[in-house]
């Protein structure tokens, strides 16, 4: 069965949205190289370990997941602006797409590396496919029902005698054939954290929100108002920042809890305090988006980030590369829970500067990553045309 419907050509795509989604790509291989590998319970961190700690939980650890799932939410939006252009259902194509990335994110996720996040997407997606026909109303009630229940998931599960899932500690170990039913378990009992299904629905929800808005279309096109946005994300951004790390980690949660009788009202303020705890991560976001695309609205920043946006252009690849050429080194190289956050960074530099010049050479030569043909192929139920060359002799045959 095909369709007629087909994937993006380069001059047809969103170079802000490839450039965003190659930043956030980009803090995801950063978090893993700088802290998720791990580091031994005898080390002591050096005063630059410590900064980079830090530097990667305020300004990258979750924002760049955020980051990278409001992009799969705001592509959502552009596939079925294409499909209703057509005249066509989008319904079985997102379908494959979605099972396509449970199988890779599957086999990636136990035969690879436990850092997937693809078998999320897969499940996730299925619940913003009815969002496709909702107006803007809809949809903001939609998100707001989502958001309820992702706040208030813990109580919900209780309440239906589901107790949360303990994984301890993540110490993976440094041979592959224990590290293979280190993966199993953790795969099982991780996609047993359900809130992390309806987190994940939420932003991808909230991107096809801005999708459909055409919020980032608007950032880039009127300059006065790309100013505000930048002033007032950066206004929040740092006021929340300072609330969260500043005061909320540093004993202020506590002080107002102990204060505290009712169970109630404690269960109030923890819902309140992860409000909060959203609303400064998506700030972060918008925070980013917004410099970003600033940058690239002038020649000398399309320049500038041109190699990033390559980059973000085949991500998917470049997230399974990042694991096909990490787990092993680690495991070879018995890094795993040893290496500190500098020597991290180090590593990290390594790979991004190779990921780089790689994606440049390859989009030279290909219209696609590797991993995304074989997904797209998928997808449109059709082998793609991989070379670019081929594509061109296919329209000249036509």
């Amino acid at each position: 069965m095909t369709t007629t419907l087909q994937p993006l050509q380069n001059n047809q795509r969103d170079k802000n949205l490839d450039i965003l989604r190659g930043f956030a790509m980009a803090g995801v291989l950063f978090v893993f190289c700088a802290g998720d590998i791990g580091i031994a319970e005898s080390y002591t961190n050096s005063v630059m370990d410590d900064a980079i700690k830090w530097f990667k939980w305020i300004m990258v650890e979750e924002r760049m997941y955020s980051m990278l799932i409001l992009v799969f939410g705001i592509g959502f939006s552009v596939q079925f602006q294409k499909a209703k252009q057509k005249g066509e259902s989008l319904v079985p194509v997102f379908l494959r797409r979605l099972v396509g990335l449970l199988l890779i994110g599957f086999i990636h996720g136990v035969f690879i590396s436990s850092r997937d996040i693809l078998f999320f997407y897969g499940i996730a997606g299925f619940a913003l496919l009815p969002a496709r026909n909702f107006n803007n109303r809809q949809l903001l009630i939609y998100i707001l029902i989502v958001l309820l229940v992702w706040l208030n998931l813990n109580t919900i599960l209780h309440a239906f005698g589901i107790n949360p899932v303990r994984l301890g500690s993540w110490v993976p170990p440094n041979n592959y054939a224990s590290y293979l039913e280190f993966n199993w378990q953790f795969f099982k009992g991780y996609h047993q954290f359900y809130g992390i299904y309806f987190d994940m629905l939420l932003s991808f929800l909230i991107g096809f929100y801005v999708g459909k808005s055409n919020l980032l279309g608007k950032i880039e096109s009127y300059k006065k108002w790309r100013l505000k946005v930048l002033v007032i994300s950066f206004i929040l951004t740092v006021g929340l920042a300072v609330f969260q790390y500043g005061w909320l980690q540093n004993g202020g949660y506590e002080i107002i809890i102990k204060n505290i009788r009712t169970d109630a009202l404690k269960k109030l303020i923890g819902v309140g305090m992860r409000l909060v705890w959203k609303i400064g991560e998506l700030s972060f976001v918008l925070l980013y988006a917004s410099l970003l695309i600033a940058i690239n609205s002038s020649r000398i920043g399309q320049r500038l980030l041109r190699t990033l946006a390559a980059f973000g252009q085949i991500a998917l690849s470049n997230y399974l590369i990042q694991s096909v050429l990490l787990v092993p080194y680690a495991l070879w190289f018995d890094k795993y829970n040893n290496t500190p956050p500098f020597k991290g960074t180090i590593l990290f530099i390594v790979v991004f500067v190779f990921q780089l010049a790689f994606s440049s050479w390859w989009l030279k030569r290909f219209r696609f990553g590797p991993f995304e043909w074989l997904l797209r192929s998928f997808t449109y139920w059709k082998w793609q045309p991989m070379k670019k060359n081929e594509i061109i002799q296919t329209a000249k045959q036509s």
